[in-house]
């Protein structure tokens, strides 16, 4: 047999045993090296690179600063007893070799910057190259999930404003590797990207070199819906939806979405009512689902991590051929005064408008709430842990609604609205919220086809009366909003573009919301400050 022959053959041979030896006995156990397994049975003449290893890639290229991206690095020479991987010379909290030319690593925490990813093995440390870059945001926000594949949505649209004072580097990350990025925006401005057709999956991560805001647009079907990003700092232990519902007419979907910025898996319990939990592992800087049985109505839904670190939360709702998502909220934004734009049981197509009340805290409170002064109000108890809600007649048509804690404690507050044959929901926000200057809507329409109305809500809970300008463009709406009431303003039809700007001149600070008729649904998001 000729010699090379004769070398092939026992090279896979010695490749087991130099693992073997290279792994270590302990308790008395063979403990197998994940990091080298892969590359059993590698030699010179099967594919093996010898050499200092090579690094051609790494992707996704960017992450949090409080590391915790999952990365795959790609290259050549990575079976040559792999030493270490390093994110600008700070070693990965954790990596495995697949192959010679794929390492699956997870990016440890650095400070905000661009930095080289290496990779050392016995024959050296790779060369620094403008392939292996990976930059950490100083700033990350996220979305839990994205679909442009379902059947029913149309559009989902990630819209970025910038008003940070200095131009900004934006990296969009989404499902299956896509990625927008680095996006430069300029101060004072706004833009917007979209993933392919057939996208579907999340999370979506935001990161950038300077503090951004970001939502997410969507239509189904004829409905639209919009939402914030939020930053890991929002994420909790313990999180809350007021109310879970794949019972009554219309509700076909009810879906409890987790998403986890850590570096370390997350195990959640999320439950219904204190019933029995679904329980869910997620992965670092992944997301997933859970749902319950058709036939499940009922709250608080309850959400908490039992292993790992804190976890971000919503509800996705589809109610007809409508969709709604809702961000889950944790105690700490529980409030003893609180507030909601406005209560419509009056205009045509609102068929029912249902004020939420969640007690996380230990002690049953006594909550009153209140709509327009107190020209209708409703007072109830609710129990520690539990959650109820009020409503007023049909007819009643007006705002601020005021939710009031008589006496210590504090509630979660939202507000359900049934509009038609479309369903939203938002959070009471409480006093603490309002500001003076820098409130932001992040879009204005009233000429697409399909958006009906577009008003600004402006709500002051001050004692002293409000001035207030509204700013789209060059157009420029004014308002004057007395001390614990609200008012609203509209652009004329055919307006279009954003952001819309919300700035007090004279007086306190105000809460500010945009309430959008689209055919024939209905969506409110609270403005959000930069």
């Amino acid at each position: 047999m000729p010699k090379k022959a004769i070398v092939a053959r026992v090279l896979p041979v010695i490749a087991v045993a130099a693992v073997l030896a290279f792994s270590l006995f302990v308790g008395g156990k063979v403990s197998i090296n994940p990091k080298l397994v892969a590359c059993v049975g590698y030699g010179y003449g099967y594919g093996y690179f010898p050499f200092t290893p090579i690094v051609t890639s790494v992707v996704p290229n960017n992450g949090p600063s409080t590391g915790g991206t999952t990365v795959t690095i790609t290259g050549l020479g990575f079976c040559n007893f792999p030493s270490g991987v390093t994110f600008g010379g700070t070693a990965a909290t954790t990596f495995v070799v697949n192959s010679d030319t794929t390492i699956t690593a997870v990016s440890p925490a650095h400070a905000p910057g661009t930095v080289d990813v290496q990779v050392t093995t016995t024959a050296g440390t790779s060369s620094a190259t403008a392939l292996d870059h990976f930059t950490y945001g100083a700033f990350t926000s996220y979305f839990t999930w994205f679909d442009k594949a379902s059947t029913g949505f149309v559009q989902d649209n990630i819209h970025l404003l910038n008003q940070s004072g200095s131009v900004a580097h934006i990296f969009v990350n989404g499902p299956n590797g896509q990625a927008f990025g680095p996006i430069t925006l300029a101060n004072a401005t706004e833009t917007y990207v979209s993933f392919a057709q057939g996208t579907i999956g999340g999370p979506v991560s935001i990161n950038s070199d300077q503090f951004i805001l970001a939502s997410q647009r969507v239509q189904y079907n004829q409905s639209f819906n919009e939402v914030w990003a939020q930053a890991a700092g929002s994420a909790a232990l313990v999180n809350y939806i007021n109310w879970f519902d794949k019972a009554s007419t219309g509700f076909l979907n009810d879906n409890i979405h987790l998403l986890n910025p850590g570096a370390t898996p997350s195990t959640v319990a999320v439950s219904v009512q204190g019933g029995t939990p679904v329980v869910a592992v997620v992965q670092p800087g992944g997301s997933t689902y859970v749902t319950f049985p058709f036939g499940i109505i009922g709250g608080p839904v309850k959400i908490q991590v039992t292993a790992g670190p804190a976890v971000l939360a919503s509800q996705r709702v589809q109610f007809q051929n409508t969709f709604n998502e809702v961000w889950a909220s944790s105690a700490a934004l529980a409030s003893g005064s609180s507030f909601v734009n406005w209560f419509d049981k009056a205009s045509t197509g609102f068929s029912n408008d249902n004020i939420h009340l969640l007690n996380p805290g230990l002690a049953t409170v006594s909550v009153t709430v209140s709509e327009d002064g107190g020209l209708n109000s409703a007072t109830v108890n609710v129990a520690a842990g539990a959650e109820t809600y009020v409503t007023f007649p049909f007819g009643v048509i007006g705002g601020p609604v005021k939710i009031l804690v008589n006496g210590p404690g504090a509630v979660l507050a939202s507000q359900r609205v049934q509009y038609n044959q479309s369903f939203n929901e938002v959070w009471a926000e409480g006093p603490g919220f309002a500001v003076q200057n820098s409130n932001f809507i992040m879009w204005y329409d009233k000429a697409s086809t399909g958006f009906a109305q577009d008003n600004i809500h402006l709500l002051n809970p001050g004692t002293a009366t409000a001035f207030v300008t509204v700013t789209e463009g060059s157009t420029v709406l004014s308002a004057i909003v007395p001390a614990d009431g609200e008012s609203y303003v509209t652009f004329p039809q055919g307006t279009i573009g954003g952001p819309v700007k919300i700035t007090v001149t004279t007086g306190p600070g105000i809460l500010a919301a945009a309430r959008v008729q689209y055919y024939q649904t209905f969506n409110e998001i609270w403005a959000a400050a930069s």
